[in-house]
């Protein structure tokens, strides 16, 4: 009845006799509840998609990211340390998407496929003789700008973006589905094209400061960036000791192109992604317990009541931090 659920939110919200004059919200154990509710309903967020494959054109992540202006705001960062632009190579992003969609087939996301597959054999696949080669791989980031200072963030993949060895540049951005859930990879590939330098020394990824030599085949190195304990990140780096093979190409050089790559559509793009609902969820119950601190310190007040227990406005103010690092926390992983 109407009657009996006054009663009950009087009991949850206003300090009253039924609940040792402390809104009920405010005990310990409803906030633990709070607590293993948010976790248990980003736990059902996260699996659902799994279960149910319709639920991955809702849940998943919307990103504004475009080919063109990864190319951009790469060489805008080349150009802040004083490097020629990198040129964009059609047949480095035809390697780059061909990368992304073996990833999404495979469901794998590294620069080394579960069958053994390397990054350069996608180089090789359309021809792109290279000297030098890198790799640079992201998901999950919203837009450009977020997604290039994780980069940057990272000296590993700073480093191949301001290396100047590097030429030419691929870029895919591809939309799919990942471990069941809606994404959007990036796959930035680096080279230089074998006429341009005749012959170097194949080096390795680099971790940290310390370089690894390696005289057969590169392999990729794993590194967690600095202040960013959320961030998994990869790069991959590898110069060719080869002859020039100029007749492979047909003894011509390579046609650069600045036209962006197409990238693939989601017939349903993803309204949601389970980060975002969590957070709203946890922000939604946070605006709760402080209105209802608010509200009790204001009663309390009003009635000129001492209380023992209960510092409302240093609760007010942890609260408060919390929710400020909830809405400026944001997702993405680079490899």
């Amino acid at each position: 009845s109407v009657m009996a659920l006054s009663q009950t939110f009087r009991h949850l919200f206003h300090p009253q006799r039924s609940n040792n004059h402390r809104p009920r919200v405010l005990h310990p154990e409803a906030l633990l509840f709070f607590v293993g509710l948010t976790a248990v309903f980003a736990g059902v967020l996260f699996s659902a998609p799994k279960l149910d494959r319709h639920l991955g054109s809702v849940l998943g992540y919307s990103s504004s990211i475009t080919a063109g202006d990864v190319v951009d705001q790469t060489n805008e960062e080349r150009q802040r340390v004083g490097l020629p632009p990198l040129k964009l190579n059609p047949q480095l992003s035809q390697a780059a998407q061909a990368k992304g969609t073996h990833m999404f087939a495979n469901q794998y996301w590294a620069h080394t496929a579960p069958d053994g597959t390397q990054p350069w054999s996608f180089f090789k696949s359309f021809k792109y003789n290279y000297s030098v080669a890198g790799e640079n791989l992201a998901r999950d980031f919203a837009n450009t700008g977020d997604m290039m200072q994780a980069w940057m963030n990272s000296p590993t993949h700073r480093a191949n973006i301001v290396n100047g060895k590097y030429q030419e540049i691929g870029v895919a951005v591809i939309d799919g589905t990942l471990n069941g859930v809606e994404t959007t990879l990036v796959v930035q590939f680096f080279g230089t094209p074998m006429a341009t330098t005749p012959q170097v020394t194949r080096v390795a990824a680099v971790q940290g400061s310390q370089a690894q030599t390696d005289p057969t085949q590169p392999s990729p190195t794993d590194v967690a960036a600095a202040g960013q304990a959320d961030l998994s990140l990869q790069t991959l780096t590898i110069e060719q000791q080869q002859p020039i093979q100029v007749a492979e190409n047909g003894g011509t050089a390579e046609i650069l192109s600045s036209q962006n790559v197409p990238i693939t559509q989601l017939t349903r793009p993803p309204l949601f992604s389970p980060l975002q609902l969590t957070k709203a969820f946890f922000l939604a119950i946070i605006f709760i317990v402080i209105a209802t601190l608010a509200y009790d310190a204001f009663i309390m007040h009003h009635r000129q009541t001492v209380r023992m227990v209960g510092k409302n406005f240093a609760h007010i103010l942890f609260f408060l931090v919390i929710a400020f690092l909830l809405v400026y926390f944001k997702s993405g992983a680079v490899s």
